[in-house]
């Protein structure tokens, strides 16, 4: 029997017992909050990628000292955020609020940077719904607070990956470790040869969710199914987010420290940072405090007071992948604990070196360009929710009940939105529309964008779309080269600026190979004229060679930068500034010449202030 089993078992009868509950659903389940589903790039946007690492002398933006800074209140402008682009957040609030149907019911809204609380804005109800298409008399709805507590869904797998690593800094416990070491039942169908960094990173090759909760009977038979699953791949080898390692994760915690997740968890990483709102099974007398999530058909009740993920509740409330409950202000304790290299004042949590492992990616090789990517635990680069603040290094995780925590290590920024999708059904929920507002509002705010290019034309903000910049000019047999100042933010290999010429009044376009230069920057090669990805925040001096596999483009040469989008996700998308075409220093076309500049056709870019 496995640590806690017995505790385990108690827990999840006296739920049901409460309830009047006689059984479990057998068709509502949850299986976390994967990043939507995308078919894969284009393989020539994937393969023209531009190589945006910064190398030497660029330290790691997560290579941190252990500072033990604490959050304080503060106005937006003593940070750097522009507190005019901050107070646009209630309004993208309010509009998935009356969304038809809403994207949630409730929300409480935190931002903060360099270590000050800058915002704080709840929004909508925390109970407003009896079930799935009846509103609650009005005088029972509950509004949504900045303390209102939430489920926070898979945002747990942070702390249970959190508790792992703490075991690894122990000695305990070692990333290349088989499972079935510490867990022989793990071996069963092939899966001995099961990292622990595998199931951290999602690459061990489980399925991503199986029934718990109406399949198996009780909590042994539950736990050895999570044990005993069938692999869907050869670990190492294909990237399926699954809850299943995550519970697998939390039962080795409890096994090396002899303590249930709960209390492991408590003693171990909220209670020394001083989280006293963080908790799993909140007390009852809590409940008018709780967002409330779903109307459960089956169970004939709202679920409200306990966790929403129907696995986690099947296993007494505490698993590795759901049943933490927190509010914005608790939550950002702990992201700012990350930020302090592992320590938040006085309590030291994980060393910075183990910090910088959990947020350095370990699965390119396995998921290629504009894939997933993923730490130890936290999710990387995720354009879906990070939007304007994506990077290599951003991070953490979402929860399938509307929940998100977002770090931009560039700024030491924090961003939590907690809401209640699922209430009063997840047929509702769409939350990521509104993460990804958010954060790109967040992004404005601290300025990411340089103020020198926001006068100029800009594209790229809007989903499955194509905008074209261009322009006409008529070259000698030489070698002209078009000067471009460019800012790119845009979602790698799916939103794609492709600069290209036509010699013909095109009926054919060239791409144009070019390079990208900045100041204190290493210069990026732009092999077929395709931009994508996150670009570094830096503005840009573009130069492509107006010729066809080097013989110079004569006659009249049209030239575009073309900008499509996909259907779904994006950064804060591209600015073009000053163009021009240059023939042996002489220039014969420049857009900060007015005759020259009314010349430029925009369609779908619009021109800054």
């Amino acid at each position: 029997m496995e640590p806690r089993m017995s505790r385990r078992t108690g827990l999840t009868a006296g739920a049901l017992a409460a309830a009047g509950a006689v059984g479990l659903p057998t068709v509502a389940h949850a299986m976390g909050d994967p990043a939507p589903h995308k078919d894969r790039p284009a393989a020539s946007s994937a393969r023209s990628a531009p190589e945006w690492s910064r190398g030497e002398p660029h330290r790691h933006p997560w290579a941190r000292k252990s500072s033990g800074k604490t959050l304080r209140d503060a106005a937006p402008n003593a940070v750097g955020l522009d507190t005019e682009e901050l107070d646009g957040v209630p309004a993208i609030l309010r509009a998935g609020l009356e969304h038809d149907p809403p994207r949630f019911a409730g929300a409480s809204l935190l931002v903060a940077s360099q270590a000050g609380i800058v915002y704080e804005h709840a929004d909508g109800f925390a109970l407003r719904w009896q079930d799935a298409s009846t509103e609650l008399p009005e005088d029972q709805w509950i509004p949504a607070r900045t303390d209102t507590i939430f489920d926070l869904a898979s945002i747990s797998k942070i702390f249970t990956a959190t508790a792992v690593m703490q075991h690894v800094e122990k000695g305990l416990l070692g990333l290349e470790d088989r499972v079935a070491d510490h867990l022989p039942r793990f071996a069963e169908n092939g899966k001995g040869e099961v990292t622990v960094q595998q199931l951290l990173t999602h690459v061990g090759g489980l399925p991503a969710f199986i029934n718990l909760y109406s399949v198996y009977p009780d909590i042994p038979s539950r736990l050895d199914a999570v044990l005993t699953v069938e692999p869907n791949a050869a670990p190492g080898t294909a990237y399926v987010y699954s809850d299943l390692g995550l519970i697998t994760l939390g039962l080795i915690v409890e096994k090396l420290s002899g303590q249930g997740l709960d209390e492991y968890v408590h003693e171990h990483i909220v209670a020394p940072l001083g989280m006293t709102e963080t908790m799993y099974n909140p007390p009852a007398e809590l409940k008018d405090r709780i967002a409330a999530t779903e109307y459960v058909d089956y169970y004939g009740y709202l679920v409200h007071g306990h966790v929403h993920d129907e696995n986690a509740y099947s296993l007494g409330g505490v698993a590795g992948h759901a049943g933490v409950f927190s509010t914005a202000r608790d939550l950002a304790v702990f992201a700012q604990m990350f930020l302090g290299g592992g320590r938040y004042g006085n309590a030291r949590i994980l060393e910075a070196e183990t910090v910088e492992s959990m947020f350095t990616d370990r699965i390119a090789g396995v998921t290629g360009v504009g894939g997933a990517r993923r730490g130890l635990g936290p999710e990387l680069e995720a354009w879906y929710y990070h939007a304007g603040l994506t990077s290599p290094s951003s991070g953490v995780h979402t929860g399938f009940t509307g929940t998100s925590l977002v770090i931009d290590p560039l700024t030491d920024t924090i961003v939590i939105m907690l809401t209640n999708s699922v209430h009063p059904t997840r047929e509702w929920s769409s939350t990521s529309v509104t993460r990804r507002e958010v954060s790109t509002c967040v992004a404005h705010a601290l300025g990411v964008v340089p103020k020198k290019i926001r006068g100029g034309w800009h594209a790229g903000d809007s989903d499955a779309s194509t905008a074209t910049l261009s322009f006409a000019v008529d070259l000698e047999a030489s070698a002209a080269e078009l000067r471009v100042d460019l800012f790119a933010h845009l979602e790698t290999a799916y939103d794609v600026l492709t600069v290209e010429a036509s010699a013909d009044q095109g009926e054919t376009w060239l791409p144009l190979p070019g390079h990208l230069g900045a100041k204190h920057e290493e210069p990026v090669e732009v092999p077929d004229g395709q931009i994508t990805g996150w670009g570094r925040r830096v503005l840009w001096d573009g130069g492509f060679a107006l010729a066809d596999g080097g013989a110079p483009l004569t006659g009249e040469v049209q030239i575009r930068l073309r900008l499509s989008t996909d259907r779904s996700t994006r950064g804060l998308g591209a600015w073009v500034g000053r163009l021009r075409v240059l023939d042996e220093g002489q220039e014969l076309f420049d857009s900060e010449r007015s005759d020259d500049r009314q010349e430029v056709i925009a369609d779908g870019w619009v021109l800054g202030d």
